[in-house]
């Protein structure tokens, strides 16, 4: 990979941040319904998987455009 610039690594490091909280707040989602004795709904474990597939994606790129920073 070729060098990446501060801004794309900033623009990344902020897109993984976004991805990371929306994770979050369907896991917080998925644990209160879960506490509270329900089920999940088909739709909130769909939208929790989605959120990790994005944070997943996300932090590959971010990985290894610092990799490529560092010149390794």
């Amino acid at each position: 990979m070729p060098p990446v610039s501060e801004t794309v690594l900033q623009e990344l490091r902020m897109r993984y941040h976004a991805a990371y909280t929306a994770y979050q707040a369907c896991v917080r989602a998925v644990a209160e319904a879960t506490m509270a004795g329900s089920l999940p709904s088909a739709a909130m474990l769909e939208h929790e998987a989605k959120a990790l597939g994005a944070l997943n994606k996300l932090r590959a790129s971010l990985m290894a455009a610092m990799m490529a920073e560092r010149g390794g």
